[in-house]
């Protein structure tokens, strides 16, 4: 039987068990800690939202309420028995707790459904009413079934109930977290961002499956009241019902489906008389004879009752007789489409309950199924989710399917590749460049074949034998690899400029142009990898950058941004150089002064003309640049007067050279 959100309540009326106190059940966290956890919500970490939504609930949390927290993922990469439990259930300390939230660390799996298992363990489901609420952002990675464990909790709890929230989880991968969340009669809240994260915590932590009660010294006598019930003399095994009634206006009576003949308290799927008149549930996944029962809230008395035929429901399914491994296909169908139901392709006799790729009948019709990548017999069912019964299986052969790759023979390291293939293009499948005879599965750089045809694939920054496979990523498999070798690239930089300190300065290079390689400047024999100004070689040749601020000896680099690697380097210095004004000939007011100069001439740099004593950032009279070469000309200030002649470096501002400039006198 279905045990429902707020069936807590029914079932302590129905056990006979009424306490005198307010009893709140005792709850878990479940907290994800793996990995994918360090991606980013506008420019923020997901782990660091958590953190700190995960702060806000504590700080607020009820201290009648016993608290653990479970979190996976934490310690360490690619297991899947990363669970732990870091806070054991009890009363709450505040600090501690916070304490504990804030040393997590992402690391490793997502092992989801052991996780939630373990929480509903501490809190010893089988014996007391229990919540769990999973806080993830991905999907269950240690090959486990979260929606079966829903079901199989919710059969063997007294009271469980497990919320979800999913964390930036697409919509296509949230099925097996909401069923996990139905099946136990909780919600399933998706979360985008830290407030809607914030907003979700806060509202399964308010849900209680034990309402609180008022305190009274003797319970009030039970109100007897008719009841009558208008519903269908049959409906189909595992649909909804709708039930008009008449009767007790008590918030808390309620509305059940069971066998004729069930004893008094026993129930199904109910809905409250609160929710008003018609009340929807769902029939359980049978056949014969039940009643529809009016239940008095507190005495658990039968009010009223009124039978009800659950009747066998029939189903269809229209797909091809074959299809390609690993494709998508369409099938067509009919049947109940009760809550949850869903179509799955397994292998041809494999047990009840077994499901692949599934896809929910409430999709619509038809429906695009995903086969898996396997060759024989398979079948498709439409399986009632409520029970896991398959109402009607259709024979499906999955046949061998064939890719080719066409791309150069040897091909220069780390560069861009044209390949053309063929193949079937299912869902994320992809084309990489590994070593050759690398495990299956391995892959470095890769491209997903739903970008087009040819694409363009980055080649490691390698050398030798290695193949570009096209690999069907349902499975890992590859269907075909062709044979390239890495051949060697070879690059050069060479400084244009003079480079002074601090000041700018142009390289002309040659190389392979990668993605993202770029030159830089760095102190001679500075590790691999190292960098400071950097300039990527897209932006074109020669780059510029700007010089260290301390002269040395230093090396200019062209890297091979996917490896880390210098492809090349030349050895440079970084120092002052002597920088000489010299005017020709008198000076008149308002005359041409022509300007001799030495210096670095960069296009930064100018030759200016200022009142004599002025302040080195003082604005000048007279300017222009010192790109106009040697020598150059500029007017002088149409009085006479002491003036002084100045090169300034205009990025850093340092006059680095200065003459007086008499005009109107001899000099």
């Amino acid at each position: 039987m279905r045990i429902g959100l707020t069936i807590g309540a029914l079932a302590l009326g129905l056990l006979g068990f009424q306490p005198a106190h307010a009893q709140s059940e005792n709850a878990v966290i479940v907290f994800d800690a793996s990995g994918s956890m360090w991606g980013q919500i506008d420019g923020v970490s997901k782990i660091e939202i958590a953190r700190n939504v995960m702060g806000d609930l504590l700080r607020d949390w009820d201290p009648a309420r016993h608290l653990g927290v479970v979190a996976y993922g934490h310690r360490q990469a690619g297991r899947c028995d990363d669970i732990e439990t870091v806070i054991e259930v009890g009363p709450l300390d505040l600090e501690s707790a916070l304490s504990t939230i804030n040393r997590l660390q992402p690391r490793g799996r997502t092992p989801l459904t052991d996780a939630v298992r373990m929480a509903a363990e501490d809190l010893s489901y089988e014996d007391k009413p229990a919540t769990v609420i999973l806080l993830s952002d991905g999907v269950e990675t240690c090959n486990a079934d979260p929606c079966a464990l829903g079901r199989e909790l919710a059969q063997r709890g007294v009271n469980f109930t497990a919320h979800v929230i999913g964390f930036d989880i697409a919509e296509g991968d949230r099925a097996d977290l909401i069923c996990l969340a139905e099946s136990t009669g909780g919600l399933f809240l998706p979360a985008d961002s830290a407030g809607e994260l914030s907003s979700a915590l806060t509202q399964v932590a308010a849900v209680r499956t034990v309402p609180e009660e008022p305190v009274t010294e003797e319970p009030p006598p039970p109100q007897i009241a008719e009841a009558t019930l208008d519903a269908p003399d049959e409906a189909p095994a595992g649909a909804q019902i709708s039930v008009a009634w008449t009767g007790r206006e008590a918030g808390s009576d309620f509305i059940t489906i069971v066998e004729t003949g069930a004893a008094v308290g026993a129930y199904n799927d109910y809905a409250r008389t609160s929710s008003g008149s018609p009340v929807t549930f769902l029939a359980p996944d049978a056949i014969g004879n039940y009643e529809v029962r009016y239940v008095e809230h507190g005495s658990n008395r039968t009010v009223a009752s009124r039978p009800i035929k659950l009747i066998p429901v029939e189903a269809t399914i229209d797909a091809p007789d074959e299809i390609p491994a690993g494709s998508q296909v369409t099938v067509h169908w009919t049947g109940p489409d009760n809550r949850s139901d869903y179509l799955t392709i397994v292998e041809a006799g494999a047990p009840e309950g077994s499901y692949n790729n599934y896809i929910r009948t409430a999709t619509g019709n038809p429906v695009e199924l995903l086969a898996p990548d396997g060759l024989g017999n398979y079948e498709i069912r439409y399986v009632v989710n409520q029970s896991g019964r398959t109402l009607v299986a259709r024979p499906i052969k999955l046949i061998q399917v064939e890719a080719t790759i066409d791309a150069p023979d040897e091909i220069p390291a780390g560069s861009q590749v044209t390949v053309h293939w063929t193949g079937p293009d299912n869902r994320s499948d992809y084309l990489t460049i590994v070593e050759a005879g690398a495990p299956e599965g391995s892959y470095n750089n890769y491209i997903r074949t739903a970008t087009g045809n040819p694409v363009e694939l980055l080649a490691p920054d390698g050398l030798g034998n290695y193949e570009i496979r096209y690999v069907v990523n349902q499975s890992g498999r590859t269907l075909v690899a062709r044979p390239v070798r890495l051949a060697p690239v070879s690059g050069s930089v060479e400084a244009l400029t003079a480079i002074v300190p601090g000041g700018r300065f142009q390289v002309a290079w040659e190389g392979p142009d990668n993605p993202s390689d770029y030159i830089t400047i760095v102190a001679v024999g500075a590790p691999e990898g190292s960098y400071t100004e950097y300039a990527r070689t897209r932006t074109g040749n020669p780059v510029q950058l700007r010089a260290p601020a301390e002269a040395g000896e230093y090396e200019i680099r062209y890297v091979i941004n996917q490896s880390g690697r210098t492809l090349t380097s030349r050895t440079v210095t970084v120092g002052g150089m002597e920088v000489t004004l010299t005017v020709n000939g008198q000076v008149a007011p308002g005359g041409v002064v022509e300007v001799e100069w030495t210096g670095p001439g960069r296009f930064e740099d100018f030759i200016q003309i200022v009142p004599a004593g002025s302040a080195d950032n003082a604005p000048p009279l007279r300017e222009t640049r010192s790109t106009q070469g040697s020598p150059l000309q500029l007017f002088a200030p149409p009085q006479a007067g002491d003036f002084e002649l100045r090169y300034r470096a205009s990025d850093s501002g340092e006059v680095l050279a200065r003459i007086p400039l008499p005009v109107g006198a001899a000099r």
